[in-house]
């Protein structure tokens, strides 16, 4: 019960977290005392406390890592001068030569210092990176007509529903007017026998026939009516059910392309792939020269050297960043860069945050209202766990 214990902590007051779509529906349900329906809104809840704990646990592992990046940032910039000098002078010696590789393949259609920069640097992440970033974008799409569709398909039956309703108040009308129907005629017929004294049991025979028949046939189309009613509203709550799950799913894989277009400074994956090109077709030219290579190697052995007796967390990452080392302007646009990061990953996590907080509250708000289905609830919840654990 990991999940359930870490989510029903206390609710804090979370800033409320900007999405274009509203909060997330939940199964409806008109009776909570039916059995299916409890059921049902028991595990729509846990889905989504699930759904927002998972999402949590990734985007701390994400956030710890901008963290320590950003205090490796503090530890460097409060560096004394008997440790810092060498490591500038390093840095700056690193940035002549790399500078000269460079200037090695300039051409027109190379990328720029900045690109190249940052494609060196996610140089491990890819092409990974760029397969996460496109099958984001691709699922973005399909999640997203998802969400069309449901949404139209939902509307139909909305629609459907209301037109039953109106056929459900015609056959009552319709009802009534044939009992005033047969009342009438039946009286009619009394006239004619006690008052002219004729012969009306025909009469009688047809119009309990035709009252028989009417009714008959109403009664059936009542009958049909109300069954087709009853499947729609199943219908309906199928349909928000899936939606809820749906919603979900395109708020988070949004937030994460919004993070990860960020994290690579690009717009599209496309993009990414033609700067991604663009590198390996440069790097392969760079190769042609070795003593500058081997000049860039050696320094940035040092300076790794140097940035590891430091005990920072990542001090890797800092050979790609050596003007940062030795220019503070640098250094502040990584550091504001960072806490951009961390702060988007902050909203991300409030905002799953509020999503288990929500689910947990109604699933307390009913044990409030029904304690008699409080173990129902523990019991769905063992069940919910176990099979992700078999999952996993």
């Amino acid at each position: 019960m990991g999940f359930w214990k870490k989510l029903f902590g206390s609710k804090k007051n979370i800033t409320e977290y900007e999405t274009e779509f509203d909060e997330a529906q939940y199964y409806e349900v008109s009776n909570l005392t039916d059995a299916t329906q409890r059921e049902r809104y028991i595990e729509s809840c846990l889905e989504q406390m699930k759904t927002a704990s998972d999402e949590i646990d990734m985007l701390n592992r994400e956030y710890d890592a901008v963290t320590a990046y950003l205090n490796d940032t503090d530890e460097i910039e409060q560096l004394p001068e008997h440790l810092r000098n060498p490591i500038e002078d390093c840095a700056t010696k690193l940035l002549r030569l790399e500078k000269e590789f460079r200037n090695y393949t300039a051409k027109d259609n190379h990328l720029s210092s900045e690109d190249y920069a940052l494609m060196e640097r996610i140089e491990d992440e890819m092409p990974a990176g760029y397969e996460k970033l496109r099958d984001s974008e691709e699922y973005q799409k399909l999640v997203k007509e998802d969400m069309r569709r449901l949404e139209g398909e939902k509307q139909a039956y909305y629609y459907r529903k209301a037109e039953m309703k109106g056929m459900l108040s015609n056959v009552k009308g319709v009802f009534f007017i044939c009992v005033v129907a047969a009342v009438t005629c039946v009286i009619m017929l009394f006239i004619l026998q006690f008052g002219f004294e004729l012969d009306v049991r025909i009469g009688y025979i047809l119009t309990a026939g035709a009252a028989a028949i009417a009714f008959t046939v109403l009664f059936v189309k009542n009958l049909d009516m109300q069954q087709e009613a009853a499947k729609i509203e199943k219908s309906i709550a199928k349909l928000i059910h899936m939606h809820n799950a749906v919603k979900i799913r395109y708020v988070n894989n949004t937030n994460l392309l919004e993070y990860l277009y960020m994290k690579y400074n690009v717009d599209s994956a496309k993009e990414l792939k033609e700067l991604w090109d663009c590198y390996v077709s440069e790097r392969a030219e760079r190769e042609r020269f070795e003593q500058t290579k081997y000049d860039i190697t050696f320094y940035r052995d040092e300076l790794l050297q140097r940035m590891r007796k430091l005990h920072i967390a990542d001090p890797d990452i800092w050979i790609h960043q050596a003007e940062a080392l030795i220019n503070r302007k640098e250094m502040v646009e990584i550091r504001h860069s960072l806490i951009e990061r961390r702060q988007n990953l902050r909203k991300q996590m409030e905002y799953n945050k509020d999503i288990a907080v929500d689910a947990q509250t109604k699933l307390k708000d009913m044990i409030h209202a029904y304690p008699q289905y409080a173990n129902q609830v523990l019991q769905q919840l063992e069940v919910f766990e176990q099979q992700a654990k078999t999952r996993l």
